[in-house]
């Protein structure tokens, strides 16, 4: 597994400045919009570079080391790749929203008629229930890693932690070929992270965005054990919980204001957080450091067994859905605070003070 872990960091690490120079060339840049931070132009289609080098190493892992017939995984690869592929043409030509939730359903249909589902939360059986809620997770999960990625190396930061909690616990429970996927994955976006730490010269673009949701949304609904089907679900939901809870914030306060969910704002965490006076890498410290907590919380709760674990999971999304109403009063009473500064600056302008005079 270590050849081709290093394999797919290499080929990541070695690609990426090629697609910078490309994109230079032929002017490939991210286009600014309401949701966006940055300035200047910055080169895109980064997803390009790691999930090829994924892709070559994980096929060479599957089909020479494990022994793993690559048709039980191969709709799954293929699924993703239709993401990534409609993720890189929407880079360029700006696909109608309908359009794109289409593809999605199509990815998310091919996992869900491969055999990979959700099938209870706790000792609650979800029966035939199991299929719109795997479906309604795959397109949830798609959309809030796609949404998250609005400042340099979020989206990937998230997604290697993620990434490398599942590799661990697949490992540990003898899943080595899952557990490969994972490593590979994930350090084929650290060598992406190379060039998209802050700050970036490079973005992954929709493709890759999107392409990292759908593997999170994806790889937990593999076989493990007894304890981790017990709470599979929460699980899952609490490694994405900080992109999942941002999407959700977003489709209230876009409901709310009568706007479409697919219309770019900036309001989302990590907007919030610049507001409040963070810095794009101390935003990044203080989100690295909840994704590790809630990694760790997911470990430990599997380790305690299926109903001590049940109530421990539980625990750490109480803790992050807590995180998350702190931070929109703090960050609303921030925003009252530089209104009343404004309407005073305003007040004891050099008109007024002329007039008063």
């Amino acid at each position: 597994m270590f050849i081709y872990i290093i394999l797919s960091f290499l080929l990541s690490a070695i690609l990426i400045p090629l697609i910078i120079f490309l994109c230079k060339k032929k002017g490939w840049y991210d286009k600014t919009n309401e949701r966006k931070v940055h300035t200047g132009s910055i080169p895109r289609l980064g997803g390009v570079g790691f999930i090829t080098a994924f892709v070559i190493a994980t096929c060479l892992y599957l089909h020479k080391e494990v022994n793993f017939s690559l048709t039980h995984f191969l709709p799954i690869i293929i699924a993703g790749l239709i993401i990534f592929l409609f993720g890189i043409i929407d880079d360029f030509f700006d696909l109608p929203a309908k359009l794109k939730f289409f593809v999605q359903m199509v990815a998310a249909f091919i996992m869900i008629f491969s055999g990979n589902r959700f099938t209870q939360l706790g000792p609650l059986q979800f029966g035939i229930f199991s299929y719109p809620i795997t479906f309604f997770w795959t397109i949830g999960v798609i959309n809030a890693f796609n949404l998250i990625d609005g400042v340099d190396a979020l989206c990937g930061s998230i997604s290697t932690l993620v990434l490398l909690t599942l590799g661990f616990l697949y490992f540990v429970a003898n899943r080595m070929d899952i557990a490969g996927i994972c490593f590979i994955l994930a350090v084929a976006v650290i060598g992406f992270l190379l060039y998209n730490k802050p700050k970036a010269k490079i973005f992954m673009g929709d493709g890759g965005s999107q392409f990292l949701g759908f593997m999170v949304a994806a790889i937990p609904l593999f076989p493990f054990n007894k304890s981790f089907d017990y709470n599979r679900i929460l699980v899952a939901s609490i490694l994405a919980s900080i992109p999942i809870l941002d999407t959700i914030a977003a489709i209230w306060r876009r409901k709310r204001e009568g706007r479409s969910f697919f219309s770019p704002d900036k309001a989302h965490l990590h907007h919030k957080l610049m507001n409040m006076g963070y810095s794009t890498k101390g935003l990044l410290a203080i989100l690295l450091l909840l994704q590790f907590g809630l990694c760790s919380f997911t470990i430990i709760g599997l380790w305690c067994g299926s109903i001590k674990g049940f109530f421990i999971l539980l625990g750490a999304l109480c803790v992050v859905t807590a995180f998350f109403v702190v931070i929109h009063y703090t960050h609303r009473a921030v925003l009252r605070k530089q209104r009343s500064i404004l309407s005073e600056k305003v007040e004891i302008s050099p008109t007024n003070e002329k007039d008063n005079s």
